[in-house]
């Protein structure tokens, strides 16, 4: 039987494997084994998914030569193994004749078999067609499968990075070095460079944020850069955007540059210690308070936008995430539908009382830089931003800081810096809301793994693994909360 999600997220953990795991084996031993590992699973990626046509060939070949009836047209996998086995004995009978005349007939005949055979091995791993010296090539590099529906997206490396820049700077002088990839980064990729000025002899060390080719979710840094352009001017700590290529066909999606902060986003460096772990939770109310507190105006949001109460934002961004994943789902998800509607009919009233100001969406330390002392050097990734009630953000943050200081502690310095009390009637409904939030984006990952992107790793772990844990845990949420226990 066919399968190709099966075979798709194989060959997604080969492309890992042999794209970012082999290169950092410098073992010959390691390298040979990882080769043979990867040669183990696509030979269960090509059963699952070309064995069945490549089979079907093979066997109308062989029966052809052999003077077999065709296989039916609606032969299964099993049918045709069984029919392959009937034809190569109908073989093995008449080698002795084929090879006594192989100038003649029997050459034809042989010429088809062996034919019929390399490419029916060829269609399941292309590398056959290199034949036995790869046996001897341990780690083979040279030769890898591509996925054609994944290939045509262009390359950032330091020759084209260098390129683009002398051509928007018009400076001949300036070239890229040190790029460096970052890992964790799942909705955009994110490179480190260094921007060299031969004639001025320096060197400014910069930061970039790039979709991928098909975005995540339709978050682009397009919309993420005035945000960022108005916070850095009000003095809030972000890192200092520099400039947007909004032209995604250059590299592969759209990108913003911005100057790299220091600090680092490993709370362990002063999570232990209690007067450096308080300091930095209550730097972070301070900051999450002076945020909820800018009129969203003077941040570069449409005034007529920016009058509407939290609860009419909160209508329109569930409305647009409803729409979402309508849009993207593959098949029919129950278990995403049922919280979606209970989130659309129970904005609570509340919030339709509140004014909205610019909320993160994901606030968590590892959107957080700190320095050495546990102070706030930039908050990063403001692809969920948008406008709403401040509660959001503080539901979300609870989770991080508790355990480290508790959440009365951090919600007195949040308030004593500013910031409003939440609005606690809106707590489970913005719980429930970042969950299920969270899974329509895997709903999103498995439709760009299964139809652009599919050598992409998180998206086949999101969206084909990762996506039933999310629509069962918002669902027993959902449920816990309206099927309230019987008291004893």
């Amino acid at each position: 039987m066919t399968d190709l999600r099966s075979a798709r997220l194989l060959d997604t953990a080969v492309a890992t494997l042999r794209e970012e795991i082999l290169p950092l084996l410098g073992d010959p031993v390691s390298r040979i084994k990882l080769d043979h590992v990867t040669r183990l699973l696509w030979d269960v990626s090509a059963r699952l998914s070309a064995r069945e046509a490549g089979l079907r060939t093979l066997v109308g070949t062989l029966s052809a030569v052999v003077c077999l009836p065709p296989p039916p047209a609606d032969a299964d996998l099993e049918t045709l193994e069984r029919l392959r086995g009937e034809a190569e004995a109908k073989v093995a009978e008449k080698l002795p004749e084929w090879l006594s005349g192989a100038d003649g007939e029997g050459g034809e005949a042989l010429a088809k078999l062996v034919a019929a055979e390399r490419d029916f091995y060829i269609s399941q791993d292309p590398d056959v067609a290199n034949g036995s010296a790869v046996v001897y090539r341990g780690g083979r590099i040279e030769s890898e499968r591509v996925n054609a529906a994944g290939a045509g997206f262009p390359d950032l490396d330091a020759e084209g990075l260098t390129g683009y820049l002398r051509t928007r700077f018009g400076r001949e002088e300036v070239t890229a070095t040190g790029l460096k990839r970052i890992p964790g980064g799942f909705s955009k990729e994110t490179i480190f460079f260094t921007l060299e000025d031969a004639v001025s002899g320096e060197s400014d060390p910069l930061v970039i944020r790039k979709d991928l080719p098909v975005p995540l979710i339709e978050k682009t840094v397009v919309r993420e850069f005035p945000l960022l352009k108005h916070l850095h001017a009000q003095g809030f700590p972000v890192a200092e955007p520099l400039w947007l290529e909004d032209d995604a066909a250059r590299f592969g999606g759209a990108f913003l540059v911005s100057r790299r902060v220091a600090g680092t986003s490993d709370v362990a460096t002063w999570s232990s210690d209690p007067e450096r772990a308080r300091a930095a939770c209550n730097e972070l109310a301070r900051l999450l308070a002076r945020l909820h507190t800018y009129d969203p105006v003077a941040l570069g949001a449409d005034p007529a936008v920016a009058a509407l109460s939290a609860g009419e934002q909160m209508v329109r961004e569930v409305d647009l995430w409803i729409d979402l994943f309508h849009r993207k789902r593959a098949e029919a998800f129950p278990l995403q539908e049922l919280p979606l509607v209970w989130l659309r009919a129970n904005v609570p009233p509340v919030l339709f009382d509140r004014p909205a100001r610019v909320v993160h969406g994901d606030v968590g330390f590892h959107n957080l830089m700190f320095d050495e002392n546990g102070q706030v050097t930039a908050l990063l990734d403001w692809e969920f931003s948008t406008l709403g009630d401040p509660t959001q953000d503080l539901c979300f943050v609870r989770q991080f800081v508790e355990p480290i200081v508790g959440w009365d502690a951090f919600l007195a310095a949040y308030i004593a810096a500013g910031g409003a009390a939440p609005c606690e009637e809106a707590s489970f409904f913005y719980d429930l809301w970042t969950r299920t939030r969270n899974a329509v984006g895997c709903v999103d990952a498995q439709t760009l793994f299964d139809r652009h992107m599919p050598h992409e790793m998180r998206f086949a772990l999101a969206g084909h693994i990762f996506a039933p844990y999310m629509f069962v845990d918002q669902c027993e949420v959902l449920l816990s909360h309206l099927v309230q226990p019987v008291p004893a």
